[in-house]
């Protein structure tokens, strides 16, 4: 969806961007997001119980992901790319919230770990990309 409504032109005028990221390099800092929270399910699932809030952070991430694609669509008044499946991420997530909160684990120390960890997805995915962008800029120019 993002790719259909030209994400990198959206992000180069809402970001100041110095020039719009050509597709690929686009691609390539989407790529960082998704391993970073593949890590933290692959983390998860190792020890549901004991790694609940690398889980649970994930879902934490997908609301923070969708209030960015929420927030500039009403800034706007326009529909911006991504809406769509932020509007389903944050379904998921406040449903996987609330199956925690009605089993009894959603308790104030597990919100806080998993905040943390799904600010760390986004401090990880960032670092690569800050770190990779100016290589990518060169080898996939606009």
């Amino acid at each position: 969806e993002e790719a259909i409504f030209n994400f990198p032109a959206w992000m180069f005028s809402h970001y100041g961007l110095p020039k719009p990221l050509s597709y690929t390099h686009w691609l390539i800092n989407n790529s960082f997001f998704f391993l970073a929270l593949l890590s933290g399910l692959f983390i998860y699932n190792a020890n549901k119980q004991k790694h609940l809030p690398f889980g649970v952070g994930i879902l934490i991430w997908a609301i923070m992901n969708s209030i960015e694609h929420i927030f500039f669509s009403i800034h706007d008044m326009a529909v911006s790319p991504g809406l769509y499946t932020a509007l389903l991420f944050l379904l998921i997530a406040v449903y996987g919230l609330n199956k925690l909160r009605v089993s009894g684990l959603l308790k104030i120390r597990l919100i806080g770990l998993s905040l943390l960890c799904a600010v760390g997805y986004w401090v990880i995915a960032f670092a690569a990309i800050i770190a990779s962008g100016s290589a990518l800029a060169a080898r996939f120019p606009c």
